[in-house]
């Protein structure tokens, strides 16, 4: 059994378009209103039901299992491993896993994780820095991870007491945590007060918006997904914040949701991507949909999953798997300049020179696979 979908009696089809009141065509909850079309009020985010139904309607017909389409998907992601790496750069063998800078990054299988993605097809350089040592904590990070532990505890439990109390006994019980906590703990006062100020309001959305899900519905949590590639030496990994549906051997019956403490980044698209294409790999069917929710907000982005999205997500896997690859045998970084170098806190500024902009470069970061580029 899946996310149970409303019956949608003659008229248009489900989830596209609204009446003039604003309303499915079944007769349900509200829909977000267009800009051009707000309410004189201004916009106000989906609660309850309607964000359920939000996430239930996509407007588009549910993926099929389809074994033809999960090979063609292993092999799109497992074609850039195959090739010899002989690019120029010099390298050791993987096992190893060091690079120039005498750094031990990864032992197989390599790990491909979301924002090792990212980060590898942002840029190598970067990516090596900071691929060892201790992590830079933050206002903003430390509320991002209380609040996912807070949305775990009202999915399961139902319920959240004080939010600042409640989310750092959950992150106690997580030996890697222990860090983060002596960081909060260490905070000074208006520092300390203004992440409980915005943990407590974002805590406080959560409880008024998000809807109760049906046991039936099978909802988890902090769901792993891993599959293996290119004879297991390459793990593709990740752990989504909310997974809702049974899965089905006939058609997509699963939705997965990310939940977000920040603003809205383009690249957040490209995990939920990600994320579908892992569930492709690993089940007889695709997820349905993914979607990002935005806790300082109470934005939903919806992404209804397709053979397009599915196809674009192994592709853009293949190539940062392949550069992470080539990483952990010990090739060197490559250390093209890109835009976001003079944001950098790692590297020196400067230190890779000016950017050249040629048709090269136009066209990598175009695909999402160019040096500093922002994923879409």
């Amino acid at each position: 059994m899946d996310i149970e979908r409303p019956r949608v009696g003659p008229g248009p089809q489900q989830g596209c378009g609204a009446n003039p009141e604003g309303r499915h065509p079944s007769g349900g909850s509200p829909r977000p209103v267009p800009p051009s079309r707000r309410p004189p009020g201004g916009w106000e985010p989906l609660s309850g039901d309607a964000l359920l139904q939000r996430l239930r309607i996509t407007g588009r017909p549910r993926p099929e299992a389809r074994p033809e389409l999960a090979r063609t998907l292993r092999t799109l992601v497992e074609s850039e491993l195959e090739c010899d790496g002989s690019d120029g750069r010099s390298g050791g063998a993987l096992s190893r896993g060091e690079n120039a800078l005498g750094r031990s990054l990864w032992s197989p299988p390599v790990r491909v994780t979301k924002d090792l993605l990212t980060g590898v097809l942002s840029c190598e350089a970067h990516q090596v820095a900071t691929a060892v040592g201790a992590g830079r904590f933050s206002v903003a990070l430390a509320c991002g991870c209380l609040i996912d532990v807070l949305f775990r505890q009202l999915v399961t439990v139902g319920r959240i007491g004080d939010p600042m109390e409640d989310g750092l006994a959950a992150l106690a019980v997580d030996d890697h945590r222990s860090d983060l906590l002596a960081w909060v703990d260490g905070l000074a006062g208006p520092e300390r007060d203004e992440l409980r100020a915005e943990v407590e309001r974002q805590a406080d959305g959560l409880r008024r918006r998000w809807p109760t899900l049906d046991p039936a519905w099978l909802p988890r949590t902090q769901e792993t997904l891993r599959v293996r590639s290119s004879g297991g030496t390459v793990e593709l990994s990740a752990r989504v914040d909310l997974v809702i549906g049974r899965p089905s051997r006939d058609e997509g019956s699963v939705a997965m949701v990310e939940v977000k403490s920040g603003t809205r980044r383009v690249e957040h698209r490209a995990d939920l991507h990600f994320y579908a294409l892992l569930e492709a790999l690993r089940s007889p069917a695709p997820p349905f949909v993914v979607a990002t929710y935005y806790s300082r907000t109470g934005e939903l982005d919806v992404d209804p999953v397709t053979d397009e999205l599915l196809v674009a997500a192994a592709r853009r896997t293949a190539v940062g798997a392949r550069q992470l690859v080539d990483l952990a045998r010990g090739m060197e970084p490559d250390r093209r300049p890109g835009p976001l170098c003079g944001r950098c806190s790692t590297m020196p500024v400067g230190a890779l020179g000016p950017w050249p902009l040629d048709a090269g470069d136009t066209t990598r970061r175009a695909e999402g696979m160019g040096p500093g580029a922002v994923f879409g």
